[in-house]
């Protein structure tokens, strides 16, 4: 009798501890067999509504965009070996990704193969898609995309990785990032992005305004998988926006390179303006600090990141 109410009681206790949700729902989204990896972690065991909602493949178009929104939310990359790469790392990639006939222009490739291992670097390291590195530069922008920002939870179509949901928690923080805090030429930045799935509370958070002039004077540090997004089209060699063949030659948005750090897998902030002395081991703190650091006792969701559902609406077909 006692191990039964002993088993009752700890059954009790442990459907009192799951996410808000899960009960009722089965979860989605299939993480890898160990932990999230590195900041990620601790939120392992910590779904988001979105992960009930929505599997890695998203909402289908086909199989080759299939391949593609999974790799977006991958967070299997091994981090044992993490590359810091530059500008010049990106401008390298986006070279050899132009010059792969295997590649076609504004839309996801049938085969990502070729993508693996695309450059060498000097000391003869293969890099490439899946790869774990860390850029280190400056917060240009900061916005969840794809969120209409007058009706975000019924207007615009969301994204298809996304299953097409609406509203800032069920879509990506698209980040852009440049080596020089007053860039103002868009082709000579890069793209990071942070998906809503598994997503810590203070990542949700990253593009506040209460964090916009923190932004424009401290380095950031970036870190997670190399990816390729073959559904837009780089600039041109020109520095101007590229025409996407696959859009009716529409102009794409600028930026340097189609590749990205899609998934984050952590990201740190330099505690000061001055960059020299972030060459310090102790000038880094994890961005989930830096309410604490700023002496904040909270943090202001941007206007259109105020508008809150469990229940999203969704322009994926058959989505339900």
């Amino acid at each position: 009798m006692k191990t039964r109410l002993s088993l009752f009681i700890a059954l009790a206790v442990a459907a009192l501890l799951l996410p808000l949700g899960a009960g009722a729902q089965k979860l989605k989204f299939k993480t890898c067999t160990q932990p999230l990896p590195l900041q990620l972690k601790p939120f392992t065991k910590q779904p988001q509504q979105i992960d009930f909602l929505c599997g890695n493949t998203g909402c289908f178009k086909n199989a080759a965009n299939d391949q593609q929104n999974a790799q977006k939310n991958n967070f299997c990359a091994s981090t044992v070996s993490i590359t810091p790469i530059t500008l010049k790392t990106f401008s390298a990639l986006n070279d050899a990704s132009n010059r792969e006939p295997s590649i076609p222009k504004g839309e996801p490739p049938a085969s990502r193969a070729k993508l693996a291992n695309i450059i060498s670097l000097s000391h003869g390291k293969k890099l490439g898609e899946g790869k774990v590195v860390s850029f280190t530069g400056y917060v240009l922008d900061a916005r969840h995309s794809n969120v209409d920002k007058d009706n975000p939870l019924t207007a615009g179509n969301g994204e298809s990785v996304q299953c097409n949901l609406l509203g800032c928690a069920y879509n990506d923080i698209h980040i852009t990032l440049a080596e020089d805090p007053g860039e103002q030429k868009l082709c000579n930045t890069v793209v990071a992005e942070i998906i809503p799935h598994y997503r810590p509370p203070a990542w949700d958070l990253f593009d506040s305004p209460d964090y916009t002039m923190f932004f424009k004077t401290h380095p950031v540090r970036i870190t997670g998988q190399l990816f390729f997004d073959g559904s837009h089209v780089p600039c041109t060699s020109e520095g101007k926006a590229g025409n996407n063949p696959a859009r009716d030659n529409a102009k794409d948005f600028e930026r340097l390179a189609l590749w990205e750090i899609h998934p984050i897998y952590a990201i740190d902030v330099c505690k000061f303006a001055d960059k020299t002395k972030c060459e310090a081991a102790n000038a880094w703190i994890p961005f989930s600090e830096l309410k604490q650091l700023l002496g904040l006792s909270t943090v202001t969701p941007t206007d259109k990141c105020k508008a809150t559902t469990d229940k999203p609406s969704s322009k994926c077909p058959g989505f339900k």
